[in-house]
């Protein structure tokens, strides 16, 4: 399959590149800084992810698009400098949407957060009043804005919700439909799932919590 990875330099979506070209898949990713293009096996182009015309031009021949971007920040202190624009996701999902539409692409795959949206009340008060009260908020706000577009259209879209990003080496996951019932997942169950979903194509037009147990 050939796959449009954005944020593939990202601590998440370095894991869905590695994943996917282990299973034999051909990955294209959109770049800042060409710099960064460690990952073998993988085609970097430099450019922004949000550039309709680069979009309209890398879409061709490819399978699907994977979003995994991020609102970024210089540490992961949740009330840390933001370092990127404040609707970078959502940005890129518009200028995404017509250029998939020109090039035949319907499958679309991106990352969200559990608490986003209709999941708000299945978080704890205490994470909502950290996310309401620091900068994460601004990334949540953005992923809203991301899943409101996709949702609206005739696309066969998938929105992950990962409760409590962590680091752990583990690809362990669990996808329901709803509230979680367990833990934080780690960023390589996040990339697991991503890629199983893309080859088994479960999920279209859900928005699946992951999180692990």
């Amino acid at each position: 399959m050939n796959i449009l990875l954005l944020g593939a330099t990202g601590r998440t979506g370095r894991h869905i590149a590695q994943y996917a070209v282990e299973n034999g898949h051909k990955v294209i990713a959109i770049i800042r800084d060409k710099a960064k293009a460690l990952i073998p096996g993988v085609k970097f182009i430099e450019g922004s992810s949000s550039d309709y015309d680069l979009l309209n031009k890398v879409l061709k021949g490819v399978d699907a698009v994977i979003v995994a971007l991020n609102i970024s920040r210089t540490s992961d202190n949740p009330f840390a400098r933001i370092i990127s624009p404040l609707t970078l996701i959502s940005d890129t999902v518009m200028s995404l949407m017509p250029a998939m539409e020109l090039n035949g692409v319907k499958r679309i795959i991106t990352i969200s957060a559990s608490g986003v949206g209709d999941s708000w009340n299945n978080m704890p008060f205490y994470s909502r009043w950290l996310v309401r009260n620091s900068n994460i908020w601004h990334a949540y706000k953005d992923h809203d804005r991301q899943e409101r577009i996709l949702r609206n259209l005739n696309l066969d879209w998938t929105i992950a919700r990962p409760v409590l990003l962590n680091n752990k080496d583990s690809d362990q996951y669990t996808a329901v439909i709803g509230k979680p019932d367990g833990g934080g997942i780690s960023r390589k169950g996040v990339a697991r799932f991503i890629i199983d979903i893309l080859e088994s194509g479960k999920f279209e037009k859900d928005c699946v919590t992951l999180f692990s147990k």
